[in-house]
């Protein structure tokens, strides 16, 4: 196993379990377009729609066809023996952030300093491997 497939072995891990911690939580408002949508035309109350519940077999899945390739185009010119420590460079510029500012938007998802610890754990759990 080459080290950019450890990498994104540890990025969909902690990616699924981002989604699995905060999707349960997201609901759609009754009033926006997409909450119009469901209501007026499947006939779905989005107030009592959880998407998670729903859809949420397909977050790993969709995680891993997103990731492997993204992760293959970004890092395939990186000889495979310095992956290991850019991607610890990442996760540490993450959790440095997170610290300084309390935590990191990605993509309107407030994520703390311990969720990128998690990720560090993680990371060093596929390295072992």
């Amino acid at each position: 196993m080459s080290n950019i497939d450890k990498v994104s072995a540890a990025l969909s891990e902690w990616l699924f379990n981002v989604a699995a911690s905060v999707l349960p939580k997201f609901k759609i408002p009754d009033e926006s377009p997409i909450g119009k949508f469901m209501y007026g035309i499947i006939g779905v109350n989005p107030s009592s729609y959880n998407i998670w519940k729903e859809l949420g077999f397909l977050a790993e899945p969709t995680i891993q066809v997103l990731v492997t390739p993204m992760l293959n185009k970004v890092l395939g010119a990186v000889p495979d023996d310095q992956v290991k420590e850019i991607a610890q460079k990442y996760v540490d510029a993450f959790i440095a952030h997170a610290e300084e500012k309390g935590s990191v938007n990605i993509f309107g998802i407030e994520l703390g300093a311990n969720a990128f610890e998690g990720l560090k754990e993680i990371l060093a759990s596929k390295f072992k491997k």
